[in-house]
């Protein structure tokens, strides 16, 4: 059974929320329903703001940023208006931050694999070229306790407690009050970035299951329900054996990527690191931990549950994804993805929907719907900057007038194409983003080695782990101990 698009209603539900991020890059937005009118009704709720009064000369204001991406928009400071509802939404906006501060926004775009090493360079020869650069989360840990860049707490222009910063990103970056990272409605990255589970609706009424919709409502969308379907779904049809085949006529549970691994662990709130407490600790050894790694190996090792991108040698272009190709053959179950994927779906001939990731059980309080460690870019100030107090004021002012002017274009943009095409997907895009959480053990580079050793055994189906665990726990310890010290100097 096809389901209509009620896209308006997507659009509503989540700009209520008054939720922060996006998917398209400018080459995939080509196309729009007709059913847009509520999104010029809905509009997100006047917040005010007051604005230095600033006359910086013509000053150019210069980002550092990644150059494309195949499943995010790096979009910041487009030249001109083209048309295009996102670009002319961030053209306007820094048209306004310009008039307002007499100054010229501009971005420096590069690779992603560039940027540490650019924001390195600038710094040790004194340069001051950027004022911000958009850092790639999976390599932050390269540069945060070395001097690289400013503790943004220490900037009074900067107002990081507000609804225009991202509180959920901000919180977990702060050691020992310092933040050197942030995020905000400036780019679409952060909620782009976050991992969900994509399902294939026509594959669930041929095999006769409810839509797992109501799972998600009543709390019981679990990590056992996942490998339930996904083995069900399994099936050689007629093939020799479930090595993928593009070509082929097998059946599928789920594809996806090594960090798939973590994001069930975080998924199933073991997360390693345990900030509850003044010192953050790594919890990885608990019964829990043990219990879902046994899970997730289950689910990973199973022949023709999962197929695993990397192991297929699936390589992805800035143009195309190895996973979304084969969740678009329709052989399918699942795909795991973030986010941002959504929109090279749009010529998907079957019906899909979005599902958080699942919980370990029914008991866990809430779902968890990690954010990626991989290529997030993070809004952070090199050290060298020439006025931290003139950048504050810029960014600040970006900040606030992205969330209050840029969600309606970009939703108008994001869900009129056939992307969530349901009023359940609604509901489900709302639980992603009320849940997301950070890998902070990534971020600071306490755990991404300890993380990688787990997940090649359990992508292999092994879940015997403990000694993993056990060599990598003390110096997981040093570097926890290491950042603390350096942060309290």
């Amino acid at each position: 059974m096809k389901r209509k698009s009620v896209l308006t209603l997507i659009l509503c539900c989540l700009l209520l929320a008054g939720c922060a991020g996006g998917n398209q890059t400018e080459t995939e937005v080509t196309e729009n329903t007709t059913d847009t009118a509520a999104s010029s009704e809905t509009t997100a709720p006047a917040i005010a703001y007051d604005y230095p009064d600033k006359d910086y000369e013509g000053y150019e204001f210069v980002f550092l940023n990644q150059d494309q991406c195949s499943w995010a928009n790096p979009l910041i400071a487009p030249e001109e208006s083209n048309g295009e509802l996102i670009n002319d939404a961030m053209f306007e906006r820094n048209s306004r931050i310009s008039e307002k501060f007499n100054i010229t926004i501009s971005d420096y775009k590069v690779t992603s694999d560039e940027i540490p090493t650019l924001v390195k360079n600038t710094v040790n020869s004194g340069d001051d070229a950027y004022d911000v650069a958009l850092f790639p989360y999976h390599q932050l840990s390269a540069v945060l306790l070395d001097g690289y860049l400013v503790d943004l707490n220490t900037i009074s222009s900067l107002r990081l407690s507000e609804p225009w910063w991202d509180q959920l990103v901000v919180d977990a970056a702060t050691i020992e009050d310092k933040c050197y990272l942030a995020s905000s409605d400036i780019t679409f990255f952060p909620f782009e970035a976050t991992w969900v589970v994509y399902f294939n609706e026509d594959r669930f009424e041929e095999l006769g299951f409810e839509l797992p919709y109501d799972l998600v409502r009543n709390g019981e969308w679990t990590i056992d329900k996942l490998t339930e379907y996904c083995v069900a779904a399994a099936d050689l049809n007629g093939q020799d054996s479930f090595k993928y085949n593009e070509s082929g006529s097998a059946n599928y549970g789920i594809i996806t990527h090594s960090q798939i691994v973590q994001t069930l662990l975080f998924g199933g709130d073991v997360t390693l690191i345990d900030q509850s407490g003044d010192i953050p600790v790594f919890d990885g050894e608990s019964d829990r931990a043990y219990s879902l790694y046994e899970k997730i190996a289950t689910l990973l090792g199973t022949e023709g549950a999962h197929v695993d991108r990397d192991k297929e040698g699936g390589v992805d272009t800035d143009q195309n994804s190895f996973c979304r190709s084969a969740f678009k053959t329709g052989r399918f179950m699942f795909m795991s993805e973030t986010l941002g994927h959504i929109a090279g779906l749009r010529d998907f001939n079957d019906s899909f929907g979005v599902l958080p990731v699942p919980k370990y059980d029914a008991s866990q309080d809430g779902y968890r719907s990690m954010m990626a460690t991989w290529g997030t870019l993070m809004t952070t100030i090199p050290a060298t900057a020439s006025d931290p107090e003139r950048t504050g004021v810029i960014l600040d002012a970006l900040a606030y007038d992205s969330h209050m002017n840029l969600l309606e274009p970009y939703y108008d943009t994001y869900l009129t194409q056939k992307g969530a095409r349901n009023e359940d997907s609604a509901e489900m895009l709302q639980i992603v983003r009320d849940t997301r959480v950070i890998n902070v053990g990534s971020m600071y580079g306490w755990t991404t080695s300890v993380l990688s050793s787990i997940t090649t055994q359990l992508e292999n189906g092994n879940s015997a782990v403990s000694s993993v665990i056990a060599s990598a726990k003390s110096s997981i310890e040093a570097l926890i101990t290491k950042t603390m010290e350096s942060m309290s100097d």
